[in-house]
């Protein structure tokens, strides 16, 4: 069972092989908590599987990559860009989401239904345009606080079958099974692959990139 969970939850690896035991690095899914994925798992054949946050990954990576390479020639436009944290929880219990690149929109989406942070997806990740559209609905207009609560009543009602595709496209990503369909300037649609079977009840999800003051941004705009 543990080998089993160890393969579906695989997103992305970095083998390193050398004298000792096989080692593959691997990104932890967002919506993997410690208790359901430890940081390390041996499986039968003796290889050692250990998970990371993803800033941690992308920094070993890049750092076998330079290795490659050689030297890599000084930055002279400033200090070092600070890793993205797509998830960032404070003392009081808020959090702050964001993403940078569309699989990671899967991610936090995923885990903020885990969670149940229906709100704060609302008004992080969901496409600015978006949440303007819904509060614009009706006559006269919802607003934007009642298509706020709107929103995170559809949440609560296809919670379930929304993770459902949020995981299973999570780790569709490493095997080639999402579909990008372009939809116009900054906008995608990622659909499962036709050969993944299953009961879905939603099977693609919408984003949309934005330029915001503190950079280049992917939204959500739709689960369908």
């Amino acid at each position: 069972m543990r080998r089993t969970r160890t393969v579906l939850f695989a997103a992305v690896v970095l083998a390193v092989t050398a004298c000792g035991p096989r080692v593959e690095y691997r990104v932890r899914p967002g919506f993997a908590t410690k208790e359901e994925l430890p940081d390390e798992v041996v499986l039968d054949d003796g290889t050692v599987i250990r998970y990371l946050e993803l800033s941690e990954y992308l920094a070993r990576k890049k750092a076998e990559e330079g290795g490659t390479r050689g030297k890599q020639r000084p930055r002279i436009d400033g200090p070092p860009r600070k890793a993205f944290n797509m998830w960032e929880e404070f003392e009081d219990g808020t959090v702050r989401m964001a993403a940078e690149r569309n699989d990671q929109v899967v991610v936090v989406a995923m885990r903020a239904f885990r969670e149940e942070r229906y709100g704060e997806l609302w008004d992080q990740l969901v496409s600015p345009g978006v949440r303007d559209r819904a509060a614009r609905e009706g006559n006269p207009p919802l607003g934007p606080d009642k298509a706020r609560e709107r929103f995170i009543e559809w949440c609560a009602r296809w919670r379930t079958e929304v993770m459902t595709l949020l995981n299973r496209m999570s780790f569709a990503f490493s095997s080639n099974s999402v579909i990008f369909d372009r939809l116009g300037p900054g906008a995608v649609r990622m659909r499962l692959a036709p050969q993944i079977k299953g009961d879905f009840k939603f099977r693609s999800v919408e984003v949309f990139a934005e330029s915001t003051p503190d950079g280049d941004r992917v939204y959500l705009g739709g689960i369908k």
